[in-house]
């Protein structure tokens, strides 16, 4: 692998690597650039001075967007005569602001966070190709297999290159946080599993969307990575003991620690992991509902 310039990043003949701005951190991220038959972007949140390389080099035929969140598809709209190719679900919440709201839940706070970091909001474009489970995306220089790698969002896919064993492994990323599931519909046991598919692919090369190119430990990161959902598990029965509120669980700070601004939005998203893992562990038999007041109900583990 050759480094171009402190952006680009030559992964093998046509595929390069798009590190996006703040080290692709969050409001940003990382992506591929796909020079071949077609001139291909993977995800286009990587910030502006790459955006406008890009564009002032010949701008992009197709974007790919691995998921429907902002990070992820914020600059498709400086690309207006590029195809947009995304799983048929994501599709669906990149097409349309209500099924946006609905896979988020934002309805439950009001307007879409963030305006600071996506000042012009939700673009709502068509997706013009519906990219599915197996299928071999063929751009002539090389062939990605698209892989239905749900659980940060329904739709999310991961892009994986057979012939150097490279994956992009969009926001299975890697992170110090771990897996995050913060939307109405994330799910755990469909983020675990994709981890997991990963692991059994045994990837060469392990490229996310915030964080560097892993060619090292791959297997071993990523079961450190998902480790942490197991660890939130135990962190949330600790806290639970003989009993706890929903208040009490979010005031303690299970899952995030701390909530920087906007702190309506943190919190948003530390309520909806705690309460995807309150419902597993309901569902394992570990915990148990009761009711100390008339109107306050109370979590504990289950004796």
């Amino acid at each position: 692998m050759k480094s171009m310039n402190e952006h680009f990043m030559k992964l093998r003949e046509g595929l390069y690597f798009l590190k996006g701005e703040h080290n692709g951190r969050f409001p940003y991220s990382n992506g591929l650039l796909i020079e071949g038959e077609k001139r291909v972007l993977v995800d286009s949140g990587f910030g502006l001075p790459l955006r406008q390389k890009i564009l002032t080099s010949g701008g992009a035929d197709v974007i790919i967007n691995t998921h429907y969140h902002f990070d992820h598809t914020y600059g498709n709209r400086y690309f207006p005569k590029a195809e947009l190719w995304a799983h048929p679900i994501d599709a669906l919440a990149i097409e349309e602001r209500e099924v946006f709201d609905l896979f988020t839940g934002f309805g439950k706070i009001g307007e879409i966070p963030g305006k600071d970091a996506f000042p012009e909001g939700m673009e709502q474009r068509p997706v013009a190709r519906k990219i599915r489970d197996g299928e071999v995306l063929d751009f002539g220089v090389l062939k990605l297999q698209v892989l239905h790698t749900p659980g940060h969002t329904p739709g999310h896919i991961s892009l994986f290159e057979p012939d150097t064993g490279i994956l992009f492994a969009g926001d299975i990323d890697l992170s110090s946080f771990g897996p995050w599931y913060g939307n109405a519909m994330s799910d755990i046991e469909d983020f675990e599993a994709s981890i997991e598919r990963i692991i059994r692919l045994k990837p060469n090369v392990l490229v996310t969307s915030h964080a560097d190119v892993v060619t090292d430990g791959i297997e071993r990161r990523l079961r450190e990575y998902g480790a942490k959902i197991g660890e939130r598990d135990e962190g949330i029965l600790r806290f639970l003991g003989s009993g706890k509120t929903m208040e009490e669980l979010l005031g303690a700070r299970l899952i995030f620690r701390q909530h920087p601004e906007p702190e309506k939005l943190y919190r948003f998203f530390e309520q909806v992991m705690l309460e995807k893992h309150l419902q597993r562990l309901l569902r394992q038999g570990k915990i148990a509902i009761k009711e100390e007041h008339k109107l306050k109900a109370c979590l504990a583990v289950k004796a």
